[in-house]
């Protein structure tokens, strides 16, 4: 794994720019830079479970069964179906990625508390493509081009790796394959002003009533503080 250290938004938007130079990338950001390149799935927690025999294939069939009850439309294949369930919340072998590194920059610094974040980064090959019709029975390493089931994944530009071996880290699959970019705890409040001002926020982000009032709470809270020192914070 290639590593890199940056420590304000200037430095990251300079080496992002490095990445132009190749046209297919999948980027994911988490808000802590010493957190394992894991789907849910892949947890311990998870995976102590599935081993007492409620796998993570059956509680799948088991999620697909109920589901059906809250469907205006029904998914086409295994790989929709997994999508949705992953979009709500089930524990699944799937890892969220995105196109767009200023995606990936946001869901590293939200939340964040001011502790090293990280944005990790791999070029997509054809022969990572997810050819299986089956996301069960994967060899290897593969990337799902989802449908568009949600408005969510189209805003967020959302792509997803799965692995035949969820316990796997990705960062074990894609060895030299993969960047990873640490960002610096310090660069937290920077990042965030920089992607407000490009126009990537929880608003942009999700594109929901909840987070439509989140957003604006957060920049009523955000305009008064800025205001008490003096300056002021543009409203997008």
């Amino acid at each position: 794994m290639k590593e890199h250290k940056v420590t304000s938004s200037k430095e990251l938007f300079d080496l992002l720019h490095e990445f132009k130079r190749k046209k297919s990338w999948a980027f994911r950001g988490q808000r802590d830079a010493t957190w394992k390149l894991l789907s849910k799935a892949g947890r311990s927690e998870f995976v102590a479970g599935y081993r007492l025999g409620f796998t993570e294939e059956r509680a799948f069939e088991a999620w697909k069964r109920y589901a059906v009850h809250f469907l205006n439309r029904t998914p086409i294949d295994e790989w929709d179906w997994l999508t949705l369930a992953q979009h709500h919340g089930l524990a699944t072998r799937l890892l969220d990625w995105t196109k767009n590194p200023l995606n990936a920059a946001f869901f590293a610094i939200d939340r964040n508390e001011g502790i090293n974040a990280a944005i990790y980064a791999f070029e997509i090959f054809d022969t990572d493509k997810a050819s299986e019709t089956d996301p069960f029975s994967l060899q290897g390493l593969r990337v799902y081009f989802p449908k568009g089931l949600s408005a969510r994944i189209v805003s967020q530009r959302g792509i997803f790796t799965a692995s035949h071996s969820p316990t796997t880290p990705i960062e074990d699959e894609l060895g030299d394959r993969l960047y990873k970019v640490t960002l610096d705890g310090s660069t937290t409040k920077d990042l965030r002003q920089t992607l407000e001002f490009f126009g990537i926020n929880k608003l942009s982000i999700y594109q929901d009533l909840d987070h439509l009032s989140e957003y604006l709470n957060d920049y009523v809270v955000d305009y008064g503080l800025n205001a008490s020192m003096g300056g002021e914070m543009p409203f997008g």
